[in-house]
């Protein structure tokens, strides 16, 4: 095994073991969490920030004598593994600030505002009235991968949750897609890129068909991957390619392993669903949930799981229909499992959305169907509480999924029935034994909860 990926095993076991057991770190654990932090492998860094997140919010005395040895790491180079450095410093600050900005004041930095600059960055992590803390600055993107999509461009009009009448409609008709083609890399033509992801390269791109010129969204892995990615890259978007006959589910128009393992999707030109989330009204956000869950529900039947359900995967399509809403369609089917095999990120989904399983597998088992329930339970609560149940730094999510049960959506959405509680409590459940046995279930009971029956 190379360093790169002895480094990735160690963050995963320390990662694993943080959101298990945090209080059995002692000064010593701590210090070998503290040797990932130079490890050249961005994603072993983060996952070594939120262990050690989570052990402060556990047991700060395990900490408090490597704050020093932790903040001199911001002495070394380069500079760009100091991010995750100071997010570490973030989550200590929020129990020891003095002995923090002490450690700080004694760095040998470059320049007088070299300080300043570290403190106010470390700020972004702000202690919540509850003693724990709360990231104010955007999630890291290292769990995009694959999954990462062109930026918005979407300009449409919206309204806010508490806005009635509510305005638009459902689509008489889904959008038209783009026609899948048995073609190599070379047949897309790139017009824009689209940006760079952790893992990806992503254009813009056209290619023909006998009838026509269509758009699409081509990504390509960066980096090579280990020997058996390819074989099991290309099973897995031939079971998506075998469910996107859903018009709720992006469809891929072809992919292939030369040069490098591409796929080419469908083109959104509207925005993804973790950008709109406090601006749908109750009234489209019944129907997007519907759509979604019926899109699993269709995956599910022909023996197909997605695995990394998050509201970064529902990305919304043009329907050009006078003032009906964008369509809604579920992307990146089965990518979050490829996606582990190229980081030290062991949930293949950010940790606000991790299910049980993914943050303690060897108490809860594997990532299965009954994992994309639970993400669905977290979609359709977030949907309509405009929240998720956990909020905090990303070490005291992944305990709280795996130890604390959910508090009622109604809590945070007064006007919902008071059977949605019900049904999202049974979704969202630790065991996936006392989740529903299956998405139609859910589905069946959902509708029934919002009054809409099983129709």
């Amino acid at each position: 095994m190379d360093v790169s990926g002895a480094d990735q095993q160690a963050a995963e076991t320390i990662l694993r073991r943080a959101i298990t057991d945090p209080d059995s770190f002692d000064a010593e654990g701590v210090s070998r969490m503290l040797d990932l932090f130079e490890s050249r492998d961005k994603t072993v860094r983060l996952s070594a920030s939120w262990a050690l997140g989570l052990v402060v919010s556990v047991t700060p005395e395990a900490v408090a004598g490597s704050v020093r040895a932790l903040a001199s790491l911001l002495e070394s180079e380069p500079e760009a593994r100091h991010e995750e450095v100071i997010r570490a410093l973030g989550y200590v600050e929020s129990e020891y600030p003095e002995l923090v900005r002490e450690a700080i004041e004694e760095l040998d930095l470059d320049d007088d505002g070299a300080e300043k600059r570290i403190i106010s960055a470390f700020e972004r992590f702000e202690p919540s009235g509850d003693g724990n803390v709360t990231m104010t600055a955007g999630v890291a993107t290292e769990y995009e991968g694959l999954g990462a999509v062109a930026p918005s461009t979407e300009s449409t009009e919206t309204t806010t949750a508490d806005e009635e009448p509510q305005r638009g409609h459902p689509p008489r008709e889904p959008p038209p897609t783009p026609p899948a083609v048995d073609a190599r890399r070379g047949a897309f033509e790139p017009v824009a890129t689209e940006g760079t992801g952790s893992h990806v390269k992503l254009w813009q791109v056209t290619y023909e068909t006998d009838t026509a010129t269509h758009t699409a969204l081509l990504k390509q892995l960066r980096h090579p991957a280990p020997s058996a990615f390819d074989a099991e890259f290309t099973e897995t978007l031939g079971e998506w390619q075998s469910v996107d006959d859903h018009d709720a589910i992006v469809p891929v128009v072809a992919h292939g392993t030369i040069p490098r393992p591409w796929f080419v999707v469908e083109y959104q030109e509207g925005r993804r669903l973790s950008d709109r989330l406090n601006e749908i009204s109750r009234r489209e956000a019944r129907w997007i949930a519907d759509r979604i869950v019926d899109a699993v529900c269709h995956a599910h039947g022909a023996g197909v799981t997605h695995g990394g359900l998050t509201p970064r995967n529902v990305i919304f399509s043009r329907t050009y229909e006078e003032s009906a809403w964008a369509y809604p369609k579920v992307s990146n089917w089965g990518i979050s499992r490829l996606l582990c095999q190229l980081t030290a990120l062991p949930m293949g989904v950010p940790p606000q959305y991790a299910a049980p399983e993914q943050a303690a597998p060897d108490q809860y088992g594997g990532v299965d169907a009954s994992t994309d329930v639970y993400h669905l339970g977290l979609i359709v609560y977030e949907l309509f509480a405009g929240r998720l149940p956990f909020e905090d730094h990303p070490g005291v999510a992944l305990r709280k999924a795996a130890t604390e049960q959910p508090p009622p959506v109604s809590q945070f959405a007064d006007d919902l029935p008071e059977a949605v509680d019900t049904v999202l409590a049974k979704a969202l459940r630790k065991s996936k034994l006392y989740r529903y046995d299956t998405v139609r279930d859910f589905q069946t009971e959902l509708r029934r909860a919002l009054g809409r029956g099983s129709a």
